[in-house]
């Protein structure tokens, strides 16, 4: 199960609809509890410079670790990685500020 958290430009913290996918990866590991979970951060190219960019993929990576975590999902069952502006997982630069939460079970 994945899901893509998408963020405004400079922004680490997910709202409204952003912020259900990530209730519904913590219910999904929940019911699933030989699951594991990465979340990867990432920003857009388009914008900043590497330094900045790096920073709020981190951000954004160990924030939605953090609501996981706060939703009842151990800690020991999730990793964190960030790729900064590295990596550009979308052709749309916009979509390049999201935070991937990859869930599967083991």
């Amino acid at each position: 199960m994945t899901k893509n958290v998408f963020y405004t430009i400079g922004k680490t913290d997910a709202k409204g609809d952003e912020a259900s996918k990530i209730n519904a990866a913590a219910d999904w590991m929940k019911a699933h509890p030989t699951a594991m979970a990465t979340v990867v951060g990432y920003a857009d190219k388009g914008t900043g410079t590497a330094d900045v960019n790096k920073k709020i993929a981190e951000k954004r990576a160990v924030a939605v670790a953090d609501k996981l975590k706060a939703s009842g999902v151990s800690a020991d069952r999730i990793s964190v990685d960030s790729k900064g502006d590295t990596v550009q997982p979308f052709a749309e630069n916009d979509e390049n500020r999201v935070a991937i939460i990859t869930c599967e079970e083991k």
